[in-house]
């Protein structure tokens, strides 16, 4: 049942809703003239959100702004910035983290299915460098082989 209180917030609600995708489509705006390449713009948001706390929960509500970026980017183009000679272990941190979240990727599933064996080690062993257990056991079911 709606109380008269929150039909009186809704609005407000929507204000802050309406300048968050304001603010979300203005950092957009900025990534693509900072990082016109697209490959650079995904290592850029994949160290972003490798710099932050780590954790894959319980993190400061703006070490999720990068994460909801990438999840805007196809897996294709996460692919392919990983692949890059460009691509270090930062960049690899911030994949994991990505990668093995909660519902990080509309289609996380069959994302993380697309990932090649060689990037699955890599990241699995990026997982176990952290020294976060909780990281690790994400991994470990995410990234586990397909035919295991």
């Amino acid at each position: 049942m709606t109380t008269a209180t929150d039909r009186l917030e809704l609005p407000a609600r929507r204000r802050r809703h309406a300048r968050l995708i304001e603010a979300l489509t203005t950092l957009i705006d900025r990534l693509h003239l900072e990082f016109p390449d697209l490959v650079e713009r995904v290592l850029a948001l994949l160290d972003w959100y490798g710099s932050g706390s780590g954790r894959c929960s319980g993190y400061p509500v703006h070490e999720g702004v990068p994460g909801e970026l990438l999840g805007r980017v196809s897996i294709a183009d996460v692919l392919a910035a990983l692949a890059d000679p460009r691509a270090e272990e930062r960049h690899d941190a911030g994949a994991v983290r990505h990668l093995v979240g909660w519902k990080t990727r509309p289609r996380q599933k069959r994302d993380i299915a697309r990932l090649p064996e060689p990037l699955r080690a890599r990241l699995l062993a990026q997982a176990c460098r952290s020294g976060d257990s909780d990281k690790w056991g994400r991994a470990e079911r995410w990234f586990a082989s397909p035919l295991a």
